[in-house]
């Protein structure tokens, strides 16, 4: 049996055209007297990228749906690098400390009713943010990942979520009503 010679061809990666994966097309001289030999190939991602990407996708979908914990990750990282610096925890500690301050001072002491109802419909705001800004100071003077910190961070961030998801459903399925008060 005669043996075939035969030349190891490798083809590059191409370049990704919107969505649409277009088939790479290659021409293949072989040498004098043959005729070039065009080689067309289907791009096929790997099993990790074709996972990657519909991970991506369905995140990017639902990013509304899923915003407490991007928020959550963003105030989590963002303690972290200011936590090189422990100075900047005053700079959370005090808002927590004035928010619901000012916010009980209006409560119990505004002249007018309209705006002591309306502070004390705010109260479960208040609670969160003076919370948030409490954890906040904490993680940047003690570090976000030490002690019980991650902890309330991990409690606090499902919570948020899934108050969230509970808002938003509420609001979907909130029927509509018809005035009853016309003729």
């Amino acid at each position: 049996m005669a043996r075939i010679r035969t030349t190891k061809v490798q083809i590059p990666a191409q370049r990704q055209l919107g969505r649409r994966r277009a088939p790479a097309a290659h021409v293949l001289d072989l040498g004098r007297g043959t005729a070039p030999v065009v080689v067309v190939v289907p791009q096929q991602p790997s099993l990790s990228g074709r996972l990657a990407l519909a991970a991506g996708r369905a995140l990017w979908r639902r990013r509304v749906a899923w915003a407490p914990v991007w928020v959550g990750i963003g105030i989590f990282g963002a303690a972290g690098v200011l936590s090189a610096a422990p100075a900047a925890a005053l700079a959370l500690a005090v808002p927590a400390v004035l928010l619901p301050a000012g916010w009980t001072l209006i409560v119990r002491r505004h002249p007018r009713s309209a705006v002591r109802r309306k502070a004390r419909a705010h109260t479960r705001a208040v609670a969160a943010w003076s919370a948030g800004l409490a954890w906040s100071a904490a993680a940047v003077w003690f570090g976000p990942t030490g002690g019980l910190l991650a902890a309330a961070w991990l409690a606090g961030t499902a919570t948020a979520q899934t108050l969230w998801w509970r808002h938003r459903r509420t609001l979907a399925t909130t029927p509509l009503t018809a005035p009853t008060d016309l003729p």
